[in-house]
């Protein structure tokens, strides 16, 4: 793919990281198989403009989390996506998807014991996302009603990632779920990184989901590192 036709959907801070990917075969392949499943009559998730959001939201110069799910939302609303191109969050739509909302109930379960009663439930996660908080999925498109359906041919890019970007960032990691978590065995030696479960699945079972204190050891590691924390949701006051 010519790098010029993409560069606008990448933070400036990305551009030298990305482009040999861009340019690459594996990129045309993406590029090709979304094509085809469209002209097909797929519908896929995410909007083409919020396929790589992920990484315009948040600067790589400002990384401090990564986050790795599975597979944007499958499900459609009133004929739009629900997925924007940042993990669980659900911002074309404005209505909260279950996964998020067990987010913020662990958020507010372990960071609150429970008793905030001023969270925002922001169907947006820009705001993590702008602080540093690399929202991201395993696979970056599916097809409407078929979860994971586009992981193997997002997986070069992941790799790429892995192995080109993100082995120098120094970051801590947090994968949700079996299949994220498959990615773990690539993370630096000595870099700190999680294997928790994904908020969905609590959601499938009908249980609140078990954040295993994440965020406060998240929090622990930046300010124990470079002084800075996460403020991991919002308030109305």
């Amino acid at each position: 793919m010519i790098w010029e036709n993409f560069q606008e959907f990448f933070h400036p801070s990305w551009h030298r990281k990305i482009r040999p990917w861009v340019e690459s075969e594996d990129c045309d392949r993406v590029y090709a198989f979304l094509k085809k499943e469209s002209k097909r009559g797929k519908k896929i998730a995410p909007l083409s403009s919020n396929v790589f959001r992920a990484f315009k939201e948040t600067s790589y110069d400002e990384l401090k989390v990564i986050m790795v799910g599975l597979s944007p939302y499958h499900t459609f609303y009133q004929g739009k996506p629900v997925a924007d191109g940042l993990l669980m969050s659900c911002s074309v739509t404005g209505k909260l998807q279950p996964s998020l909302d067990q987010f913020y109930g662990a958020v507010e379960h372990e960071l609150y014991k429970g008793l905030n009663l001023h969270i925002i439930k922001n169907a947006d996660l820009k705001y993590l996302a702008n602080q540093g908080v690399l929202l991201l999925n395993s696979s970056l498109t599916c097809e409407m009603n078929k979860p994971g359906s586009h992981l193997k041919i997002w997986k070069p890019f992941m790799m790429y990632l892995f192995e080109n970007v993100f082995d120098a960032t120094g970051v801590p990691f947090v994968f949700l779920g079996a299949e994220a978590s498959k990615y773990s065995n690539y993370v630096p030696i000595f870099t700190h990184h999680f294997e928790i479960s994904h908020p969905a699945s609590a959601s499938y079972s009908g249980v609140e989901w078990d954040s295993e204190g994440i965020f406060k050891k998240l929090n622990k590691i930046l300010k124990d590192s470079n002084n800075e924390s996460i403020k991991w949701v919002e308030h109305d006051s």
